[in-house]
């Protein structure tokens, strides 16, 4: 199995074009809003996984955590079981079209998985980031469609997902799997 989401899944900005003009006061409002007084504890945890991110990539990061706690759960449980294995992603490569504002929205990833950059210009905007994302992306699919397993050569290896590592594969340029992604943050908000 390959269970996965966006790094920002439900929160974008197309519709919302002076997003990167959210202050830090205002991401805090909407974060408190959201989870009271644990809101400074969530923060500061994802604050950690993406320091460079700016107040409006990290409130949707932290308002994608109900997907992305599900996500994982469900790569721990089929990993517990001791069958076949699982695979879990974060797709976090941003496209420079709409001065990006999109972000990586709910379904993000499908154009590259399907190996589609090339039809999608209006997407990927000709970036060789992008064809480089594709290939490796579409190329793992491929890979797990044929033998169970997404690795290949041209990907750094992706580790099966378990409860000890939680290793995850950041779709990105360049990809790179981090161990317990977004982990202490998302068990705050669990515990909240």
């Amino acid at each position: 199995m390959i269970t996965g989401t966006t790094l920002n899944e439900s929160v974008n900005g197309i519709d919302h074009p002076h997003i990167n003009d959210m202050t830090v006061e205002e991401m805090n409002h909407r974060v408190r809003e959201e989870y009271g007084s644990q809101s400074d504890v969530i923060i500061a945890a994802y604050r950690k996984d993406y320091p460079r991110a700016t107040p409006f990539v990290l409130y949707a990061t932290i308002a994608t955590s109900r997907w992305r706690f599900r996500s994982f759960a469900q790569a721990e449980r089929k990993a517990a079981l001791g069958a076949a294995p699982a695979y879990a992603y974060i797709y976090s490569w941003r496209t420079p079209v709409l001065d990006d504002r999109p972000g990586t929205f709910h379904a993000a990833e499908l154009p590259f998985v399907f190996g589609n950059d090339e039809l999608l210009y209006h997407y990927g905007a000709g970036d060789p980031a992008a064809s480089v994302l594709n290939k490796q992306m579409s190329k793992a699919w491929v890979s797990f469609a044929r033998t169970g397993n997404p690795n290949h050569s041209g990907l750094p290896h992706w580790p099966a997902y378990s409860a000890d590592t939680r290793a995850t594969m950041i779709f990105n340029a360049p990809c790179e799997v981090r161990n317990d992604p977004e982990g202490e943050g998302l068990r705050i908000i669990t515990q909240s």
